[in-house]
């Protein structure tokens, strides 16, 4: 039988007194002194919904699905539009939820080629040493967490079997993932990596994280048959898990958090060939790579890593230079279909990694980079159109009714922290999204 583990009394007193004296920070770096009975929340339950694109709310996706209980999030709170990060994948868009930090400060990257390990990668679990996540700021700070399968934090502040910063990988779909935290709000015992946590009380935060309409849109894009039935079972895990917060007594005590990673985009056309040919026609050598695990080889010099809404282009040798990839840029502009070229400037600009590339390519949808060219239907992400998340905050300290405005991922660890009334993430670039909260 596995092994039961239930956090120490010592630690739950230790919470109770840090929240005395807990900061929140404000915008601008400022913070100011709060106490236990001005906290706007006791809990803070999270759902991160890979890829729930912000029109599935609003838009032109709006009536696939009724979604009641997200709807009824957002009528008792706040909801809008948000800024995600760039380039908009999910591992690299969930470290900046995780850390309140961008990009060019976590590090995480993705679809490039890294040139320590002359590797292209495709997703990364990486975050920048001295890069604080909510997980082990919440833990530094005495309170509770349980990341159910969101897997940002995993090794970076939670692990399994830790009673205090609990991660649990359950599988499966979000049924299962709501499941968990079903049971723990229950009191019940969850199986985490073979050992059973059994929780001495209800986390201060819970993170569920279900990729169900991500997996459909990539295979089937905005038409997938089985797209309306998806986002109405996500819903229904909302419902569930509001359900048993209202059965734990502690529904008026919880805020409730709904956003996602990124938004999607469809493709069917086609267009790395003709990109391909015209930079065959700088005299240069071209390669391109798989987005996993290829090494380029050592004569090519200009190295494309094709995904289908970006193209991440790494000069080398002759080909590097500043006037090489001005003039690559222009070459690849100059194409039908191509929506931007985004040279070094613009990649500090938009906060991103600085292990991208050169370049970064984007197309127009339906337009693709992938080497696919069979034409289905099909759904991604990566280039700045999908870089919009919906944003919802419904429940304890939460405003109604009031447009949430200039607020992106940044701000989610700063948010949740000044709900729970603890400081964020050390290393937080992002802002308490004061719109949203109640004035006290």
């Amino acid at each position: 039988m596995a092994q039961v583990r239930r956090r120490s009394a010592a630690r739950v007193t230790a919470a109770g007194v840090a929240a005395l004296v807990a900061v929140a920070a404000l915008p601008g770096g400022s913070a100011t002194a709060t106490t236990a009975t001005t906290r706007p929340a006791q809990h803070v339950i999270m759902f991160d919904f890979d890829g729930f694109d912000p029109r599935f709310l609003d838009g032109r996706y709006a009536g696939l699905a009724a979604m009641p209980n997200l709807r009824a999030l957002v009528a008792d709170g706040v909801h809008g539009v948000a800024e995600g990060s760039y380039s908009s994948y999910s591992n690299s868009s969930r470290a900046t939820t995780a850390t309140g930090a961008y990009p060019a400060t976590h590090r995480n990257t993705g679809y490039y080629l890294n040139q320590e390990t002359d590797r292209t990668v495709s997703q990364e679990r990486y975050i920048e040493p001295g890069v604080e996540t909510i997980a082990q700021s919440l833990r530094r700070q005495g309170r509770t967490a349980a990341y159910l399968q969101w897997y940002v934090v995993q090794n970076h502040g939670a692990t399994y079997g830790d009673p205090e910063a609990l991660y649990v990988q359950p599988g499966g779909n979000c049924e299962s993932r709501a499941d968990q935290a079903v049971k723990l709000l229950r009191g019940e015992p969850v199986d985490s990596g073979g050992t059973l946590v059994d929780p001495a009380r209800i986390p201060d935060l819970i993170t569920v994280y279900c990729d169900d309409v991500d997996g459909v849109l990539h295979e089937g894009g905005f038409s997938a048959p089985e797209l309306p039935a998806t986002l109405a079972r996500l819903d229904a895990q909302i419902g569930r898990v509001r359900e048993a917060a209202r059965a734990a007594g502690i529904l008026d005590r919880t805020t409730f958090l709904v956003t996602a990673d990124h938004g999607v985009r469809e493709w069917t056309v086609p267009l790395l060939p003709e990109v391909v040919r015209r930079l065959n026609g700088t005299g240069l050598t071209v390669q391109v790579l798989p987005s996993s695990g290829a090494t380029p080889d050592p004569t090519s010099e200009i190295v494309v890593v094709a995904a289908p809404r970006t193209a991440d282009i790494t000069l080398r040798g002759r080909a590097d230079t500043p006037e090489n990839a001005r003039r690559i840029a222009r070459i690849v502009e100059g194409i039908p279909g191509i929506a931007a070229v985004r040279d070094a400037g613009d990649l500090r600009r938009l906060k991103a990694s600085d292990k991208l590339g050169d370049l970064v390519v984007e197309p127009v949808e339906p337009y693709h980079l992938s080497t696919l060219t069979d034409g289905a239907p099909r759904g991604s992400h990566g280039a700045l159109a999908e870089a919009e998340v919906p944003m919802v905050l419904s429940g304890a300290g939460i405003r109604r009714g009031v447009p949430l405005r200039n607020v992106g991922l940044v701000d989610v660890a700063p948010t949740i922290s000044a709900l729970l009334g603890v400081r964020p993430p050390s290393t937080a670039q992002g802002r308490v999204m004061r719109g949203a909260l109640e004035r006290s």
